[in-house]
């Protein structure tokens, strides 16, 4: 043979390549248009991932490359390359909304008298809060798992119904709680001292406060990302009292206890999206205890919605209250839990004071920018108060199970009670009773 040349496939010029490449691409996008255009739907060519620049950009890389290091380029190989682009698209767009986090919501924990004396040791004169979650413990396994927290925790002060011992943080901890709400009615009855020994206090077990903050904290969203989910979680109290509000001002402490204002809240939500947002979960202590739902926090939620938050959860009533899907921004449904009721407390008065309820939900990125809350559950929780050695004790656990080993018979029927007191109260509602399989 002439030359040393072998016989065989002809090697393309980069001239060739560059034009293929390109031809490869515009019959690409062109099928990705008309599929788009068929299904009635719009078309956004800036979403297509193609540019003449970048393609010219590649062209020049490969023909730098052939310069570089000669090698053959077949013609065959071109759509195989153009169907490995769109497959790794595909991949991408796949994982993208699949990428999600699960989040579990527990109602009030309120260590009142009753629930601190009865956690007292009469040995010891300490107190153990460890195993009062102990049998609830395993309904708490989310990604992240939260709850509404109604006490201050601080040894400096005395301990009262509003003030806990430093040691109760060890009852989140065991539980599982990653994260407490604590702005409440009293969350400043102890001044700045008692925010910032709870923040302390919390931040020592590794558990992240919402709705408090350190005087001198500027207040900014902070972002977690959460299995690939950019999310924000907020918390504001629409039960601070106006006289209280008023000696934060003085004190120049007013920014320690967010307030349930819509100009607030729906400025800290447009900079949560702003520092990247795909969730922002909305927490709220509001309501009168002992009361339902009433036109004042109504005007908020549907405020909130339409602001633009993907989740709100309320609490502050101690009474189970229902769900519902409100409008809100941009046409989409914003799921709104009115009120968790009680996890913890020493309030006996009634069957439905002594009712709660666990919130589960997944929640996902839209791929847009945006997140879905997915799968919304309950699980019906009772604080069972029992005696054994002449000394009472508390425990949360699961309502619609079976009954712990020591449960009297009466005790059994005010458990079942509570049970059918939050299905009652969530019949109707968007939310299923987690592991039913015989429908809501």
């Amino acid at each position: 043979m002439k030359n040393g040349h072998q016989p065989g496939r002809r090697r393309l010029s980069a001239g060739t390549v560059v034009m293929l490449v390109l031809l490869a691409a515009v019959l690409g996008g062109s099928v990705l248009v008309l599929g788009r255009l068929s299904s009635g739907a719009s078309v956004d060519l800036s979403k297509l991932n193609m540019s003449l620049l970048d393609l010219q950009e590649d062209g020049q890389r490969n023909l730098q490359d052939t310069e570089e290091a000669p090698a053959e380029i077949t013609a065959e190989a071109i759509p195989q390359a153009a169907r490995k682009q769109e497959t790794q698209a595909a991949e991408t767009t796949d994982r993208k909304n699949k990428e999600g986090f699960t989040l579990t919501v527990g109602g009030s924990i309120s260590l009142s008298g009753e629930v601190r004396k009865n956690s007292q040791s009469t040995d010891t004169k300490t107190a153990d809060y460890a195993d009062v979650m102990m049998l609830l413990a395993p309904q708490i396994n989310s990604d992240v798992n939260a709850v509404f927290l109604e006490n201050i925790l601080s040894d400096r002060q005395k301990a009262n119904d509003n003030i806990a011992p430093e040691k109760a943080v060890t009852l989140l901890k065991e539980a599982g709680f990653d994260t407490a709400a604590c702005g409440f009615s009293q969350a400043y009855s102890s001044g700045r001292d008692g925010v910032e020994a709870t923040l302390m206090t919390l931040d020592r077990q590794g558990i992240s406060a919402l709705g408090i903050r350190y005087a001198d904290d500027p207040g900014e969203p902070q972002i977690r990302t959460v299995n690939g989910v950019k999310a924000a979680f907020l918390q504001y109290s629409a039960t601070v009292p106006v006289k209280t509000r008023n000696s934060m001002v003085k004190d120049g402490t007013d920014g320690m206890i967010p307030e349930a204002d819509i100009g607030l809240i729906t400025k800290d939500i447009d900079l949560a999206r702003q520092k990247g947002a795909e969730a922002v979960i909305i927490l709220l202590n509001w309501g009168k205890v002992g009361k339902d739902q009433d036109k004042k926090q109504r005007e908020l939620a549907e405020g909130i919605a339409a602001a633009g938050a993907d989740l709100i959860i309320g609490n502050g009533s101690h009474l189970p209250q229902t769900a519902e899907y409100l409008n809100g921004k941009d046409s989409r449904q914003v799921l709104c839990i009115w009120s968790l009721g009680a996890l913890l407390c020493g309030d006996r008065n009634s069957v439905k004071r002594m009712s709660g309820y666990l919130l589960h939900v997944t929640v996902r990125s839209d791929g847009q920018g945006g997140a879905l809350i997915l799968d919304p559950e309950y699980t019906p929780v009772y604080a069972w108060k029992y005696k054994q050695d002449s000394r009472f004790y508390y425990r949360c656990i699961v309502s619609d199970g079976e009954a712990p080993d020591g449960m009297d018979s009466e005790q059994r029927k005010t458990m079942t009670r509570t049970a059918e007191t939050v299905a009652n109260v969530l019949k109707g509602s968007p939310l299923n009773e987690r592991g039913r399989t015989d429908g809501p």
